[in-house]
């Protein structure tokens, strides 16, 4: 296994990090001293369903950690959610600030490409961000984020088939009110953020939220003396709520991401062969810094609208519409090889136009509960991709530009039922059509201008059309009061596509469409509350039939060329596990969460070059075991305020980033630990909290690049950083 169960005993009690519901830290009432016997634990409300109900009611494994306990981590995005969530992996796209490589139980999609379909669903306040750039969501002003766990493709559709991550923002407020914020760190650190909650009226409130992000670099390029890694991004929210009569709300919001960061460090982790590299440049020392001549840049804009209206027409029977607009593109020049020579640069321009309409039919009745509806989504993305690339290619230049169009309708249902006092049935159904249209030209060209083509390898347009169905069946036991156990079943997809790098000259075959992946799930778990209140825990095993994977092979299709690297649904796959989160109460002061996860992934088939390798494949980003735990206690001062001292860690066993077999993108096991101190004024006006993250300063590679020309690089996490920051509240 790579790791003994004494360690993972070590670890799972002792050095990582999450929770069941996890909880922002001890409660508090409305006195200046905590209360005496507080033992209880929050409790989070989550719409996972599509209705509000208790963590503890949902039968389906669901980690769910609320807007304040993001902050009191020291959260910025989304990618914070590995630490309290098991078999889930998240981090930035490898090369692409802004960009989010998201996995579920083994399930997802590294490949931030366009045309690639991601697996992992993500949505802000319910609307589907159909892209994975610019899904590396922020977490200000964030109520509560959802991680639902295995297949949602009932109640959320397309490319949930890993599973969906729900970002909740929080809604305006009748009162007014806000808060500010200053962070500053090492490396010249300096974040701000604010929030505005203004009502203007009785019927119509507004609040607005503000962050930006300014950090220097976390390394050097020992060529040009700039800075490698930093950060210059800025986010801000939007909402209005309108409430013209007590049975009708209507929501506006609108969210613009703005990001100039640097280009993240790509660390050579070979040194290239004499042919591309003859003065064998040695390995450089820091794990962030690069040799780059190229003009590296990362530009990422990203904004979004979305009206929701929200209608109790009749007293059991409630009517929602979700209409939302979203647009995103980014410009990126990038030096794949990380050397001061022209070896490979790669030039990337990518936007992506969506509008998503749902319409949903609620009602309530006695001991039942049904939700129907409709969604319509059109979406475009295109793309324009030039390489230069010295000993690559016969001209060494090669374009690959296109578009495609996704235009989808989805009718669901899901029907839950009370049997009796103890048992509940539901039942759930979604049909999905779509149609996905491509327009590819690729060429090689005569030099860095790309205006004279030499070889056209693809020059087509296509059109697909796919059906899927997507149930769900679940029953659920209520043994005690504090105790439920339940059985489920479900089905996911992953949206066909097209292979955009596609040689239909040599080998034809590349221009046909890829089918949908699918998943069927099982899943059995249980969730219990237990000791008055101080103890929650809920586990859950699974097993998923994974098929029509899509991956990028060698093909030859019956061609005498064999070798090039085309995009098939050459796979099968079987994932599954287990996964268990706790939380408890210790006393009034004290507070304990942790997660631990299992997970197994193999290949039943892999076909590259006409054979089956799938025993010497490994699925990317299915760590066998992921673990964590904080400890969070929180000190009355007299009437000096309160204390906040935390401690949080995670546990990741070795992984492999892609698909690539270079045992150098191989990483190890390894713990990441974050600590952080709180002080809270008595009238919790003033908010001064000292954090250090990455506090053994490990290091470690979330993904990475290799190529056969003997190019290997890495993509490395944030080291050991310090911060102090200032809030307040009014």
């Amino acid at each position: 296994m790579g790791v003994t169960w004494r360690t993972m005993l070590v670890v799972a009690f002792a050095a990582a990090s999450s929770p069941w519901e996890a909880p922002a830290a001890p409660a508090r009432d409305d006195d200046d001293e905590p209360p005496a016997k507080t033992t209880e634990l929050d409790r989070i409300t989550v719409t996972a369903r599509r209705r509000e109900e208790r963590l503890m009611q949902v039968p389906q494994a669901i980690t769910a950690i609320t807007g304040e306990e993001l902050d009191s981590r020291g959260a910025t995005n989304i990618a914070a959610l590995d630490m309290v969530t098991p078999n889930l992996t998240l981090y930035p796209a490898r090369a692409f600030n802004g960009s989010l490589t998201a996995y579920i139980r083994g399930i997802g999609q590294f490949d931030p490409i366009w045309g690639v379909e991601p697996g992992v669903g993500i949505y802000l306040d319910d609307v589907h961000l159909a892209r994975p750039q610019g899904a590396l969501l922020d977490v200000v002003d964030v109520e509560r984020v959802e991680v639902l766990r295995g297949p949602q493709g009932t109640l959320y559709g397309r490319n949930t088939l890993g599973g969906a991550i729900k970002v909740v923002t929080r809604a305006p407020e009748p009162e007014f009110g806000g808060k500010v914020g200053l962070t500053v760190g090492d490396y010249g650190r300096r974040d701000g953020r604010l929030v505005l909650n203004v009502p203007l009226a009785e019927d119509f409130r507004t609040r607005l939220a503000l962050a930006s992000y300014d950090r220097d670099g976390y390394g050097r390029n020992l060529f040009t003396g700039g800075e490698v890694s930093a950060r210059d991004a800025a986010v801000a929210r939007f909402s209005a709520l309108w409430t013209p009569t007590p049975d009708l709300d209507v929501g506006l919001a609108y969210d613009r991401y703005r990001d100039r960061s640097g280009a993240p460090g790509a660390r050579r982790l070979a040194v290239p062969p004499l042919a591309l590299d003859p003065a064998q440049t040695p390995l450089d020392p820091g794990r962030h810094d690069v040799r780059s001549e190229a003009p590296e840049r990362l530009d990422l804009d990203n904004e979004g609208a979305s009206v929701t209206v929200d209608w109790a027409f009749r007293p059991q029977w409630r009517l929602r519409s979700i209409s939302a607009w979203r647009q995103g593109e980014s410009h990126t020049v990038l030096d794949m090889d990380s050397l001061s020579q022209p070896i490979w640069v790669l030039g990337r321009d990518f936007s992506e136009r969506q509008r998503s309409q749902e319409f949903q039919l609620h009602r309530d009745g006695e001991g039942a509960h049904l939700v129907t509806g409709l969604y319509l989504f059109d979406g475009i993305e295109s793309g324009d991709g030039r390489s230069s690339a010295k000993h690559f290619m016969p001209t060494n230049f090669f374009r690959a530009a296109g578009s495609i169009r996704t235009r989808s309708v989805a009718a669901f249902a899901d029907w839950v039922r009370d049997l009796g006092t103890a048992w509940q049935l539901e039942l759930g159904l979604r049909y999905s059509t779509e149609r996905k249209s491509v327009d590819a030209f690729n060429a090689s060209y005569a030099d860095a201008s790309f205006t004279t083509p030499v070889v056209t390898t693809a020059d087509f347009s296509d059109s697909a059309r796919y059906s899927e169905p997507t149930p769900r069946a679940a029953l659920s036991w209520r043994a005690s009061e504090a105790t439920m156990l339940y059985v489920q079943v479900s089905r996911g997809y992953k949206g066909g596509s097209y292979n955009v790098r596609a040689n239909v000259l040599t080998f034809p075959l590349s221009a046909h469409p890829l089918d949908a992946e699918t998943v069927l799930a099982w899943e059995a778990g249980a969730k219990g509350d237990w000791l008055d209140g101080r103890l929650g825990w809920s586990a859950a095993v699974f097993h998923n039939d994974y098929h029509d994977i899509q991956l990028s092979v060698l093909t030859n299709d019956g061609e005498p060329t064999s070798g090039f690297p085309d995009f098939r649904n050459a796979g099968d796959g079987t994932t599954q596990g287990a996964e268990l989160e706790w939380q408890a109460r210790l006393g009034p002061l004290l507070q304990w969460t942790s997660h631990l996860g299992y997970l197994e992934a193999r290949y039943d088939q892999y076909i590259d070059d006409g054979m089956d390798v799938a025993s010497s494949r490994y699925f990317p980003n299915a760590p066998r075991w992921t673990a964590g735990t904080s400890l969070v206690a929180d000190f009355p001062l007299a009437r000096a305020g309160w204390l906040l001292a935390r401690i949080d860690s995670r546990y990741q066993a070795m992984t492999r980033p892609t698909t690539d077999l270079n045992p150098l993108l191989l990483q190890p096991g390894y713990s990441i630990w974050n600590a952080s101190l709180a002080w809270t004024s008595p009238e919790r006006r003033w908010e001064l909290t000292a954090r250090v993250e990455n506090l053994g300063d490990t290091s470690y590679r979330t993904t990475g690049f290799a190529y056969p020309v003997g190019i290997v690089t890495g993509y490395y996490g944030p080291p050991r950083n310090c911060s102090l920051t200032l809030a307040y509240s009014f």
